[in-house]
């Protein structure tokens, strides 16, 4: 069965072996991370905080300048890690995403997203917390736009450097049927490694809750996805689902790119579908704006 291949590629591609990395992607240095001040002007100052007042930021550049920069100038403060080769790398500000589905990531207490997945399909996610995050939106498309609507509120339970686990849903209801009820999907997920190099595993049963029928599938879908950074700008994803039902097995596998900014980034990809009927070469586009801290 082809599809055993690809999913052992996913993992191949998140976990680069150290030829690679040191040849490749620099590693971070944590302990050189840096602070990095956004001003009204659109200028970015960065530098080690040596000293902070009601009024002013005073920082201290790696040429060993030492700069003053005043608290109503800033738009913008977040620390920023330096790689060995000396150069500042934007962090990814699409990480709790792949392609579709959700990384075990949190978004951060005050952040949020607004993207556009194939164009027609928008999500908007804000940080309630530093562990939940609500998402939702309504399909762009004639007859659907305000007459469906999804939320897809997740809370991560476990949160460290390089683990996390989240558990999720992605429901759909009709604006006229509220009291109808829903149906979607509700998940498990766990992300393993860096914020450059990961792999994220995951569950998903289709669930109903509608004034006919109340329940969880009995046929699970999975889900493996991995992330690669192999340039300042350019990330490596891979999203593929396995699906087991009637005795049958059926997937999803994709693969493309992520284009990463400072607050905007953009996938583009190509998936398939296996099993009885086989589709190649479909396009995946995603666009990200982060905003927010």
């Amino acid at each position: 069965m082809r599809i055993r291949p690809l999913l052992l590629a996913a993992v191949l591609l998140a976990i680069p072996p150290a030829t690679t990395l040191a040849q490749g992607v620099p590693p971070a240095a944590p302990a050189d991370s840096v602070t990095e001040l956004r001003l009204v002007d659109g200028t970015v100052v960065r530098g080690q905080v040596v000293e902070r007042s009601e009024t002013t930021i005073v920082l201290r550049t790696s040429g060993g300048a030492r700069v003053e920069v005043p608290r109503a100038q800033v738009v913008r403060e977040r620390l920023v890690a330096v790689r060995a080769s000396g150069e500042v790398w934007d962090e990814d500000p699409n990480a709790t995403r792949l392609f579709f589905t959700s990384t075990a990531r949190p978004l951060d207490k005050g952040e949020g997203y607004i993207s556009s997945f194939m164009l027609f399909f928008p999500f908007v996610a804000y940080g309630v917390t530093d562990r939940v995050t609500i998402a939702g939106g309504t399909p762009i498309l004639p007859g659907l736009l305000g007459q469906v609507f999804y939320v897809a509120p997740k809370v991560t339970v476990w949160d460290r450097a390089r683990s996390s686990v989240s558990l999720g849903a992605l429901g759909f209801f009709v604006t006229e049927e509220l009291d109808a009820g829903s149906v979607g999907i509700v998940y498990g997920a766990g992300t393993f490694g860096s914020a450059d190099n990961a792999v994220t595993v995951g569950a998903g049963w289709g669930y109903a809750a509608t004034n006919d029928y109340s329940g969880l599938s009995n046929d699970p879908v999975f889900m493996i996805g991995g992330e690669r950074r192999v340039s300042r700008r350019v990330k490596l994803i891979t999203e593929n689902w396995l699906a087991f039902g009637g005795g049958e097995v059926g997937g999803l596998v994709s693969g493309g790119f992520r284009f990463i900014g400072d607050r905007l980034s953009a996938d583009l990809g190509f998936g398939g579908a296996l099993g009885t009927e086989s589709a190649c070469c479909i396009p995946l586009v995603n666009f990200v704006y982060a905003f927010g801290r």
